[in-house]
């Protein structure tokens, strides 16, 4: 029988993504267009999705559309529908069906929980397309780009949270041959029902955040109002923040004290903005606005005072550098970095330091980097000495363009050696992780980027704000051993929090707790880990209520999805 839609698609296809073809009234554009867009990232057109991740069926929104969909599951049970959620993602995280024949072509294209219906996976498809079009769509038959979903019609909407973002979106599904139109008025309204749902279930710090947002989200200047869930950022502001940063500001004003006025940080971040922070309590939370301020005034200010502190100390162009920290720290890394664009060779300090054929590479042009002077035993300091001494000289004269990096861990360093490093000018001093957790988010890009090279893995921001709350002792060297570990072991796309090592979910926030409180938070954890993520079966665990874990765990931070922060 013939069927002009699938030739339709089948011309587009042959044509190519940007192939000029006409409809003559066949499809609308919102299907051209999703057509397109899935022959751009080469959608099978014959097999069903095969993509399944974890779901979470205990979410806000699986909460909020529960209710909805059985009270709509016994109105449909005569029409042959079913209703389908999913996720932002696509990821269908419920199904509602009573009528065989569509639970049938429902099973043959794995529209079940955990199946992703994105059109990235499946091309041209009811959740896919209202997602991805961010409105209402129906699409009926051959309308689909998968043949697969070529017996059904669909019609979907996206959900909404409070704020305008988008969580989800709804999907009523049908027989081909039970095609009506009425299932795009029918499908809208459910979805309006779960956001009602969603908005009178939102925790009042929610609807402050939105609020605070509305009153500066048309603001010309960049502006962020966040707290530890959600950021939202104003079209200025979406530049100087991402997940990562959210975390790290987040753990930066949590942390400050706020008795003691309000915050400005100066040249924060790759920007070097200025950021004013506000600091909003409202209903049972807290939430803060961020002004951000680029002041290249500023900048070129301190440029000017770095570059008179370097006059006044005598500073000698590329002589000696010294880059101290704790073992594990990144000093190596830091140095490597330094001399990246030379020729340099690289030794480890120890009782058997080849002294002059250090001189002699230096004075042969050739830089060096002389790793962990902290293990020089006293009688080698003198060595040292005449080392840094004439290679300082050496380039005074001109006589040499050679660089020498040391590196060293202050605390570990002897008395004479410590006193031999203070004749170099100038010290690159690089804090424990702990000390500067702000460096965590950028540190594991870099690790991910050196060990992952097809970018199979990203990290969750809640597994990222684990990583920033452990006091990591072994330092940098732990944290790129943790990261490595993650990326051989995990299979999924996404590291989320369930798949870091269990001692770093026992990390507590980084306000201090009693006693009492840290073996509350840490049997919490146990329980959690020992029922699989199962908060009502932790709850059975630990012989409290559901609703006073979901207390507990909202006091102790302990509640953030992966998709939260």
């Amino acid at each position: 029988m013939p069927d002009p839609v699938r030739d339709l698609r089948h011309e587009l296809i042959s044509s190519g993504l940007m192939g000029a073809i006409e409809t003559k009234g066949i499809v609308n554009d919102v299907i051209l267009r999703s057509w397109r867009r899935s022959i751009s990232v080469e959608v099978p057109r014959d097999v069903p999705t095969e993509r399944f991740v974890e779901i979470d069926t205990d979410s806000i929104l699986c909460r909020a559309a529960a209710p909805i969909f059985d009270r709509w599951q016994e109105h449909l049970a005569d029409t042959g529908a079913a209703l389908l959620l999913s996720d932002r993602g696509g990821s269908i995280v419920m199904r509602r069906a009573t009528d065989s024949r569509v639970l049938q072509s429902l099973d043959r294209a794995n529209a079940a929980e955990g199946f992703n219906y994105s059109e990235e996976q499946v091309g041209t498809n009811g959740i896919g397309t209202a997602i991805a079009e961010r409105n209402s769509v129906f699409v009926v038959g051959s309308e689909h780009f998968n043949d697969v979903l070529s017996g059904l019609t669909c019609a979907a909407v996206p959900v909404s949270a409070p704020g305008g973002s988008i969580m989800g979106a709804v999907s009523m599904s049908a027989q081909r041959d039970s095609s009506d139109p009425l299932m795009v008025t029918l499908t809208r309204e459910i979805g309006r029902q779960i956001e009602e749902r969603l908005k009178a279930t939102s925790q009042p710090e929610d609807l402050a955040l939105a609020m605070s947002f509305m009153r500066h989200a048309n603001a010309e200047r960049p502006i962020v109002v966040m707290d530890r869930q959600s950021l939202l950022a104003n079209t200025p502001g979406l530049s100087y923040v991402d997940a990562s940063s959210h975390v790290v500001l987040w753990e930066m004003l949590n942390a400050h004290d706020w008795s003691r006025g309000q915050l400005r940080l100066a040249s924060y971040g790759p920007s070097n903005a200025d950021v004013a922070v506000q600091r909003l309590v409202g209903g049972s939370g807290e939430h803060f606005v961020l002004h951000f301020r680029d002041s290249p005034e500023q900048g070129e200010r301190r440029a000017s005072a770095r570059r008179r502190a370097l006059e006044e100390k005598n500073v000698l162009p590329n002589t000696v550098t010294l880059i101290e920290g704790p073992s594990g720290s990144g000093r190596a890394t830091e140095a490597r970095k330094k001399l990246s664009e030379m020729e340099y060779v690289e030794l480890c300090a120890s009782g058997e330091t080849p002294w002059l054929e250090l001189e002699a590479r230096l004075t042969a042009g050739t830089s060096v980097l002389l790793r962990c002077v902290d293990l020089l035993p006293d009688s080698e300091a003198k060595l040292l000495e005449h080392l840094i001494r004439v290679h300082q000289n050496a380039v005074l004269m001109g006589q040499r363009d050679a660089r020498l990096v040391i590196t060293v861990d202050s605390k570990a360093t002897s008395s004479a050696v410590a006193n031999v490093l203070r004749i170099i000018p100038g010290t690159l001093s690089l804090p424990s992780l702990t000390e500067t957790p702000e460096r965590i988010p950028g540190l594991v890009r870099e690790v991910l980027e050196r060990v992952d090279s097809n970018s199979r893995h990203s990290v969750s921001p809640a597994a990222l704000q684990s990583l920033m709350q452990w006091n990591w002792p072994g330092n940098i060297t732990e944290l790129v051993e943790v990261v490595t570990g993650l990326v051989e072991s995990v299979t999924e796309p996404v590291i989320q929090r369930r798949h870091l090592p269990a001692y770093l979910n026992l990390a507590p926030p980084r306000r201090r707790m009693s006693m009492l409180e840290s073996a509350e938070r840490d049997a919490i954890v146990r329980a959690l880990a020992a029922a699989g993520g199962n908060k009502s079966a932790a709850a059975e665990l630990l012989g409290i209520g559901r609703t006073t874990l979901y207390r507990r765990l909202k006091h102790f931070k302990l509640d953030s999805s992966e998709r939260s922060l």
